[in-house]
């Protein structure tokens, strides 16, 4: 990661939000749009720290000596929270806060069910020690 891809994403988030600002006025349904792709435009050049990430991760659950059925729910479940994040922020964005509430919620749930074998698998180990 360097500092002139950090600066050019700071770049690229300051003149979306002016630029959605005005046309927040004139049409607030542009704005949201504006906003939207600007947030992808940023996720989409943030790509290759995410694959980074990933395989950093990859790396140390061998090294650790985990399991992928350990390490894959807790991924997925990071995964969740931060697109569940992204999108009720875009929905109190647009003025849809009860949206974002239920989004949250259901995102909470699909975390929930995800780690659950993980959680089942940490209840049967303790119940085995004990």
């Amino acid at each position: 990661m360097s500092g002139t891809a950090v600066v050019s994403l700071g770049a690229i988030a300051v003149a979306g939000t002016f630029c959605a600002l005005v046309l927040r006025r004139q049409t607030p349904e542009f704005a949201l749009l504006l906003a939207l792709v600007t947030g992808g435009l940023l996720l989409w050049r943030c790509r290759d720290w995410l694959i980074s990430v990933l395989e950093l991760l990859d790396e140390l659950s061998e090294l650790a000596g985990l399991s992928p059925e350990i390490v894959e729910p807790l991924i997925k479940t990071v995964g969740i929270s931060i697109l569940v994040r992204i999108a009720s922020q875009i929905c109190r964005d647009g003025g849809m806060g009860s949206v974002a509430v239920m989004l949250e919620l259901s995102g909470s749930l699909a975390a929930l069910i995800t780690v659950a074998p993980l959680l089942r698998a940490v209840l049967e180990l303790v119940g085995s020690l004990l």
